[in-house]
């Protein structure tokens, strides 16, 4: 084991902490310490169900929104974030109905950011952005966030009447 997953050393950092809680940032630490123990626990979880049932109980454990949010948290999602997103967006399309091309995925940015482009406006707007980065949430807790970009309307239409002559 390494000294990230033995837990014996975990808990001594744990114990120098919380005898530091006088610093300013033992709390973050404290945090980022649990996290890790965490991580490393469930990477073992997901090692000896790979072991013992394959590929296909990793997943189903990657279904239940809990489970599947924890191991997105510590990268241990079987399925790529991309992939989450894409169905997300699915699903969203599916709740939106008459507004679902108003919502377009544009990518994923390095930071882990989701690019939306928003073609609605007004009340519609914010039914669809909130739906959007409802289901996004839900399927990929991983990413860093969802930026809507207001999609390019082109240019504005030009009504034309119909001009009447003298009677």
């Amino acid at each position: 084991m390494t000294d990230q997953s033995d837990p014996q050393e975990v808990a001594r950092q744990i114990e120098s902490v919380l005898s530091a809680m006088t610093e300013p940032r033992a709390g973050e630490e404290l945090v980022r310490l649990l996290m890790r123990f965490y991580g490393a626990g469930l990477e073992q979880v997901v090692a000896i169900a790979r072991a013992a049932g394959g590929e296909p109980i990793v997943h189903r454990l990657a279904a239940d929104p809990l489970v599947g949010g924890l191991l997105a948290l510590h990268e241990l999602h079987p399925v790529a974030m991309r992939t989450r997103v894409e169905h997300a967006m699915t699903v969203a399309k599916r709740k939106l109905g008459s507004h679902a091309g108003d919502a377009d995925l544009l990518g994923i940015d390095p930071d882990g950011t989701v690019r939306v482009t928003l073609s609605a406006s007004g009340c519609g707007a914010t039914t669809v952005r909130q739906i959007v980065e409802e289901e996004i949430v839900a399927a990929a807790p991983d990413a860093a966030g969802v930026a809507f970009v207001e999609a390019d309307r082109g240019p504005p239409l030009l009504q034309i009447g119909v001009r009447r002559g003298p009677r």
